[in-house]
């Protein structure tokens, strides 16, 4: 059988693998990029149902991402997990006749555009119990507790910090907290390697080609269907995924995201514009008023300008996003401008006026560019979030091109892909991917971490009970699989085994130092990034082939400079 050539090896990518995968469809990946490169390393790290669409009528999405994000929270406890979020109210009324504009459709035009400017009412109890009680009926939710509105003058202050139940301390002029629950995934970069691991297992089982290669780009043939994969950089080393191959696949996915134009004209075959990507920012910080006003809870406020912002707390931080942006060029050079993070900060005063967040406090700042179908003529909030696939074909070839979609339904668009492709090529389709749990989920269905279970690991793989908090998040209960009773020494500055970054490099398509700090490790989220830490995380490149040990400071170099230039992160010598 011949395999399907996926373009793209992030959220959506690797969900459509999994989905052929585990029904004996051979598969290649190819990315020009590191997996879960793009958009799905840059997003608000959330699995929700998408409250604000429910003001466009967007219920038919509101109800697939809701079913999708009780599913998730069943197959991958470990990754992603229950969240409350508060949304702080100042008035009773506010907001009906923006509700109006936005419900009629007319938002979507550039008359309703300009009509909103004239309602710059901020949303009022009303309109938010309504779409909560909405949101809450979609859910049909038996794990998750309802909506609740609570009168913000019988706020304690003396509260225990981080019980469930606790509320955020959010400015004296809201009246109302409005809470309601949705899910959290602090890193799907992990959840995104986890899904190939699945599809990698699924393909041995049945003897079916499973093949990935990052920094890689397709090269179209003029007259067949032979597609060439070559390496992007035929002059750096790639730890034996530097290859260059022939493939002549049955069908194409161009899963690239905000790059699917750019992708499809490389293929010699755009013939409209099919995106208009949106960038988002987000601010990282782990300042300590803020982590301490939030007591454990998200927030989903309104901004001066109507926008909904969300200060979520991750990674032992927060994390604030985010703005939604047109932007032309490439995705791959989206940043977080210094208007952006001023944006964002002002927002957030406006919450929590006394917790003194400014530039200083930032840890991280990053960008990414959603990719959204065009759609003229309305503003960018008002775009739909929803997934479409566009076909054509390449010298007989079928391409099909994802527009849209988001980490919620990578699942079921997943699945109506693999129904797609199985038509195709006439192939039955004979497992589904809605009950299978992802690895790592065995003993996991807690979402919080057994204190007693922590400790018998530890004692179990000769690790101290930090190593384990540390590596659980970003494997699940796969301890087996990675760490052996031999002596596990952490990297200088983390608490991270140098063991598990070994099994890293060899089990998850890991190529480059910057793979190994921003989308394996997650170090993008340390309080602190030391040279010595990258020198040691190169020499284990240099040990497994992936880097010349005379590259190793020059490799050092180059990921000290794209931690400034897409981060605003400063490594440190000291």
């Amino acid at each position: 059988m011949k395999p399907v050539l996926i373009l793209g090896a992030g959220i959506n990518g690797a969900a459509v693998a999994r989905e052929l995968a585990i029904n004996g469809i051979p598969v290649c990946i190819v990315d020009t990029g590191d997996v879960a490169g793009g958009a799905t390393s840059r997003s608000s790290r959330l699995i929700h149902g998408g409250l604000r669409y429910l003001e466009y009528r967007d219920t038919a999405l509101v109800r697939e991402s809701l079913v999708e994000r009780e599913r998730l929270l069943k197959l991958a406890p470990h990754f992603v997990k229950p969240l409350r979020l508060t949304m702080p109210v100042e008035h009773r009324f506010g907001g009906l006749w923006a509700g109006f504009v936005r419900f009629s459709g007319l938002a979507r035009t550039s008359l309703g555009h300009a009509l909103l400017k004239f309602a710059r009412a901020p949303r009022g109890l009303f309109a938010i119990r309504v779409g909560l009680s909405m949101y809450d009926r979609l859910a049909r939710s038996d794990s998750l507790p309802p909506h609740k509105v609570e009168s913000a003058s019988d706020h304690n202050p003396n509260q225990e910090r981080h019980n469930v139940g606790a509320r955020p301390m959010v400015a004296e002029q809201f009246r109302w907290l409005c809470s309601y629950s949705d899910a959290q995934i602090e890193f799907p970069e992990r959840f995104v390697l986890t899904m190939l691991e699945d599809a990698r297992r699924a393909a041995e089982a049945d003897s079916t080609m499973f093949e990935i290669l990052p920094y890689h780009k397709p090269v179209a043939s003029e007259s067949s269907a032979e597609i060439s994969i070559v390496p992007i950089d035929a002059n750096r080393p790639a730890g034996g995924t530097d290859l260059q191959k022939t493939v002549t696949p049955s069908v194409i996915i161009n899963a690239t995201g905000a790059w699917g134009d750019r992708t499809l004209e490389a293929l010699g075959l755009r013939e409209r514009q099919l995106f208009a990507g949106t960038k988002g920012s987000h601010l990282f910080t782990t300042h300590p008023p803020l982590v301490d006003a939030l007591n454990g809870n998200g927030i989903y406020a309104e901004a001066s300008d109507g926008r909904l912002i969300f200060i979520l707390p991750c990674a032992g931080g927060v994390l604030i996003g985010t703005t939604d942006e047109p932007f032309e060029g490439d995705p791959g050079n989206a940043t977080a401008t210094p208007n952006d993070v001023e944006y964002l900060l002002q927002m957030v005063a406006g919450v929590f006026p006394k917790v003194g967040l400014t530039v200083d406090h930032v840890s991280m700042h990053h960008a990414g560019v959603r990719p959204l179908p065009k759609n003229d003529g309305a503003p960018t909030e008002a775009v739909p979030r929803g997934h479409s696939i566009e076909e054509t074909k390449l010298n007989g070839i079928p391409i099909l091109t994802l527009v849209g979609g988001k980490l919620t339904t990578c699942r079921s668009l997943a699945e109506e892909v693999g129904r797609r492709v199985c038509a195709h090529q006439n192939h039955p389709r004979r497992h589904s991917t809605i009950d299978r749990p992802l690895p790592g989920a065995d003993d996991a269905c807690d979402h919080i971490f057994p204190a007693e279970q922590l400790s018998q690991l530890a004692e179990k793989y000769n690790l101290t009970t930090e190593q384990v908090a540390v590596v659980w998040p970003l494997i699940g209960n796969r301890f087996t699989e990675v760490f052996t009773a031999e002596n596990n020494e952490s990297l200088v500055g983390t608490n991270i085994p140098k063991s598990f970054v070994k099994w890293s490099i060899e089990h998850e398509w890991c190529t480059r130092l910057e793979d190994l700090v921003e989308r394996r490790l997650m170090l993008i989220f340390q309080p602190t990034i030391h040279r010595t830490t990258l020198e040691q995380l190169a020499n284990e490149l240099v040990g497994t082939g992936r880097l010349a040990e005379s590259d190793v400071s020059t490799e050092v170099d180059k990921v000290c400079s794209r931690l400034s230039k897409f981060y605003g992160r400063t490594v440190t010598t000291e």
